[in-house]
């Protein structure tokens, strides 16, 4: 083999054929005082804000049916959105959360979440992919919904305001999927989103900026638990356990040359964003983790609650802009992956009964003012 076709080899990955994708875009921008002039009624004294959603929403409902857009979530509670892939459709909401587990290839719906009595911060429009080639279709997606914002924004009157737009996207999988009898695979070079969607004729504004991570469950079982010594009489019993699986993670991220990870194991939902600096700030049920892509070499942050015993450790890998090849991030994901593969070593993983599960996200976003 030649050495171009060698170095064009490091730069793909092979995904286990049962790999699952989401995509979804955000449109977010703040309630004013005009706008509450202009779509609220006094009808309901105890729902003051109830005619205000429902008329925005019937307005967001409507622009989706004209284009096609069969998955759209009107939501103003202020509530963090999450979205992930499940054989079945549901949407779960906790005091900070609203999160939307769905099937691409078959679940769609309209939905408003708001409290009529309160005012909220922010409107979100959620835009849902359909279908099942969600990567393929990516830019074809986002112009749509880029349509039907502008639509929206042109009939509530957003006027000199600013929307910000974020386009998530995500690809799941199982490390071990092979070993467990999944067979087939998918070539993927992740391809930075921007010249994905370059070649689909499809320019992002010049001020987008853009995220690119994975995020790692690692349960803990009967067997990992055994691996440490739990001395329930400590005020800090899983200290031991913690520790060594930190350990043995801060040394396959080091041996593969990666800098910037996380190991988070406190209950918290970790909520990676991109940030001038560095941000670790636990904020309720969410760990939120800023990072600079053009900081190459962060270090290791560590979060855990040595009291408390969580379900799964979470491992979170970001990548600066060094890692952004003209191929695209698929060098990156395969140090992660032989990262993961010593970690697995070093905990003596039984990959044919064992998941470890790998979420590789990409993310971007920017802001348009409507004129």
């Amino acid at each position: 083999m030649s050495i171009s076709r060698t170095r064009s080899a490091q730069h793909k990955v092979y995904i286990p054929t049962s790999a699952r994708e989401n995509q979804y875009l955000l449109a977010k921008f703040v309630i004013t005082d005009e706008m509450l002039a202009t779509f609220s009624t006094a009808e309901n004294n105890d729902q003051p804000y109830q005619h205000f959603y429902q008329s925005l929403a019937k307005i967001f409902f409507k622009i989706n049916d004209d284009l096609d857009i069969e998955n759209g979530q009107f939501v103003a509670n202020d509530k963090f959105t999450r979205v992930r892939f499940s054989p079945e459709k549901l949407t779960a909401q906790t005091d900070q959360q609203i999160i939307f587990l769905y099937n691409s290839h078959y679940h769609n719906s309209q939905n408003s979440y708001f409290y009529g009595n309160k005012r909220a911060k922010k409107i979100n429009l959620v835009f849902l992919a359909n279908g099942s080639e969600i990567r393929h279709d990516a830019a074809k997606f986002h112009k749509k919904v880029k349509q039907a914002v502008a639509l929206f924004s042109q009939q509530i009157g957003l006027k000199g305001q600013d929307i910000r737009i974020c386009d998530h996207q995500h690809l799941t999988y199982d490390l071990f999927a092979k070993d467990k009898g999944v067979e087939g695979t998918q070539a993927h070079k992740f391809r930075s989103m921007k010249n994905r969607y370059r070649s689909d004729d499809l320019v992002l504004p010049d001020n987008t900026d853009a995220l690119t991570y994975a995020i790692v469950d690692i349960p803990l079982n009967r067997r990992i638990r055994k691996l440490a010594t739990v001395d329930e009489t400590s005020s800090e019993p899983y200290s031991p356990l913690y520790n060594l699986i930190a350990d043995a993670f801060i040394s396959a991220a080091k041996k593969h040359n990666l800098n910037n990870a996380a190991i988070i194991a406190n209950g918290l939902i970790p909520i990676v964003r991109r940030s001038d600096d560095e941000v670790v700030v636990a904020n309720g049920e969410l760990q939120m983790l800023g990072y600079n892509p053009k900081h190459t070499s962060v270090g290791y942050t560590c979060k855990w609650s040595a009291d408390k015993l969580v379900d799964a450790v979470q491992l979170i890998f970001v990548a600066s802009e060094q890692h952004s090849t003209h191929h695209g991030y698929g060098k990156f994901l395969n140090q992660i992956e032989h990262a993961l593969h010593s970690l697995a070593e070093l905990l003596d993983y039984i990959a044919s009964k064992e998941e470890m599960l790998v979420r590789f996200h990409q993310h971007i976003g920017f802001y348009i003012k409507e004129t």
